[in-house]
């Protein structure tokens, strides 16, 4: 499943959480009680299958003389990777500025291994020192390269750097790629040149790409890697690995990046010829799958084909990534809401700027969106106290139209049009603001700014409440709320148990949330509950409500 898709379940499900609130809150006003993979429009021009198959053929892999094993240091002040005379690309990329991340025990799963007695020391809940980030396994080759089927066999590695790797298939083409660093620490100059070397006409799939060990249920909402660039202007991440297991997930259009990443860190090639070739996904045998670009091409003897590109190696900095273009913002999927993330973003780093810790921006931030809905929720207050003051009213027309519901709608609708009553708008602040929640989700769980970020006893802000303690206290706070805001007497007994179990609902799922949306969350709560307090001192009770009562 790609991420395009991803942002269409996201658009479905808001759109069904703000239906379901319409419909809830009409028929209490009115009534009281009584991804589918891409289709075969959207699949690239049928060809014989352009991406190079997993089984390696019987004959040697390697024209050239046998030359032992090597490898060199390739190394910058961002980064750390060996090349490798296995595949001829790097293994084993490193970060060492950038740490990786915490293996989070949270309480609830300690206690389970108490109970089951698989405790082993002492509780760690962020584990040892991850050490530096890798940004493939032990596994994965960044920048492989190919004509045809996937062949075994060494390159021949030469230079101090810049550095040469070259092959020779048994074909009879000649892959030589040239390594070198650059004046930005994260970018490497990398040139592929297919070379036919021999005495007749080839013909089949050049391909170069990223490959990689992928496990795991991965989509927006996990940190798993996956394979993934950009095609055609649109964001495509092989999110569910077993749509490229029965075959290849092509990609039409101009390839402006591909490579591998997970949600803070990225590997991605920049073509300098976008149409070169076309994005494909391809599992190539166990659990390993490739970002591959692949271009079908024939060579006549002495023929040659050549494809340039820049190595992006490092963390997802939206600013830095907008600052090199080609779309690499776009691997930082912000989702449908995303004009409202970038907003969120620019107020949240500005924050930043002044106080310096992320947690006390993520407060500051809270503050400023608050105070921007607290008109708006004013306003739905003074419209909640004026519905109350109706409930007499309303109790009679329905006793009175019991038996005609339609009738007793039309009833309500005009006394509302009489008082100036609209029955919508007690639910419209919680409407106006789920963008902006959801905005700040994607904020919070897909940009690097809050990655290891620590705030009191929380090392770090986009992963997991490990003591459950921001959550226990938003639960509780809650209620509280749910206290001080009075149920609207026409609500039937099912509605008032639904009300008094949202908080509960809600809670659970801010213990999978990342600590900075529960921190977020928690500041909320508490001046919604100061403002309720502030609302019930300066706006009283209408006066037929207080007689009613």
């Amino acid at each position: 499943m790609i991420d395009k898709r991803d942002n269409d379940t996201e658009q479905r499900a808001l759109m069904a959480i703000l239906l379901s609130l319409v419909v809830f809150w009409t028929w209490s006003a009115f009534f009281g009680p009584k991804h589918q993979p891409p289709g075969p429009e959207d699949a690239p021009t049928a060809q014989v299958d352009p991406v190079p198959s997993v089984a390696p053929p019987p004959t040697p892999a390697v024209s050239d003389a046998p030359v032992p094993e090597r490898t060199v240091d390739v190394q910058t002040s961002e980064l750390v990777a060996t090349l490798s005379s296995n595949g001829g690309g790097l293994h084993g990329v490193v970060l060492p500025n950038h740490q990786a991340a915490y293996e989070v025990t949270p309480v609830w799963t300690r206690v389970k291994e108490m109970v089951q007695g698989e405790t082993d020391g002492s509780w760690q809940p962020y584990g040892s020192d991850p050490g530096p980030e890798h940004l493939t396994t032990t596994d994965g080759v960044i920048m492989a390269a190919g004509a045809g089927d996937i062949e075994p066999g060494a390159w021949r590695i030469e230079g101090s750097g810049p550095w040469v790797a070259t092959r020779t298939t048994a074909d009879g083409v000649r892959i030589t790629k040239t390594w070198q660093t650059t004046a930005d620490p994260n970018l490497l100059q990398v040139d592929v040149r297919f070379e036919n070397v021999g005495g007749a006409t080839w013909k089949g799939p050049l391909w170069v790409g990223s490959i990689d060990t992928f496990v795991g249920e991965a989509s927006r909402y996990s940190n798993f890697s996956r394979p993934s660039g950009v095609a055609d202007g649109d964001l495509e991440t092989l999110d569910d690995l077993s749509d490229a297991q029965e075959a290849p997930a092509a990609h039409a259009g101009p390839v402006s990046w591909f490579g591998v990443g997970d949600r803070y860190f990225l590997a991605a090639a920049i073509p300098d010829t976008p149409g070169w070739g076309q994005l494909t996904f391809q599992h190539l045998g166990d659990d390993h799958y490739g970002a591959l670009m692949v271009r079908e091409a024939e060579l006549a003897p002495g023929g040659v084909e050549q494809l340039s590109t820049r190595l992006y190696l490092g963390p997802k900095d939206l600013k830095r990534l907008k600052e090199l273009g080609y779309d690499l913002d776009e691997a930082i999927n912000l989702g449908f809401f995303g004009f409202f993330a970038h907003i969120l973003l620019w107020l949240l780093q500005a924050f930043h700027g002044v106080v310096g810790n992320w947690g006390l921006a993520i407060i500051l931030l809270t503050l400023v969106v608050k105070a921007c809905f607290w008109p708006l929720t004013r306003k739905s207050f003074v419209s909640g106290r004026k519905m109350q003051a109706l409930s007499p009213k309303l109790n009679d027309i329905r006793e009175q139209y019991k038996d005609d519901p339609q009738a007793a709608g039309q009833a309500q609708m005009k006394l509302f049009a009489e008082e100036g009553v609209n029955p919508l708008s007690g639910c419209l602040p919680m409407l106006v603001q789920m963008p902006v929640w959801f905005a700040l989700y994607s904020v919070l769980l897909y940009t690097s700014d809050v990655y290891h970020a620590e705030f009191l006893y929380l090392k770090d802000l986009s992963s997991i409440d490990p003591l459950g303690a921001l959550p226990a206290l938003v639960g509780t706070l809650m209620i509280i709320q749910q206290r001080l805001t009075p149920m609207s007497p026409n609500m039937d007994p099912t509605q008032q148990k639904m009300m008094r179990l949202m908080p509960l609902v809600f809670v659970g799922f801010m213990f999978i949330f990342p600590s900075g949306l529960a921190l977020y969350i928690l500041v909320n709560t508490v001046l919604s509950i100061v403002q309720m307090w502030l609302i019930n001192r300066t706006i009283p009770l209408p006066v037929q409500q207080a007689t009613a009562s």
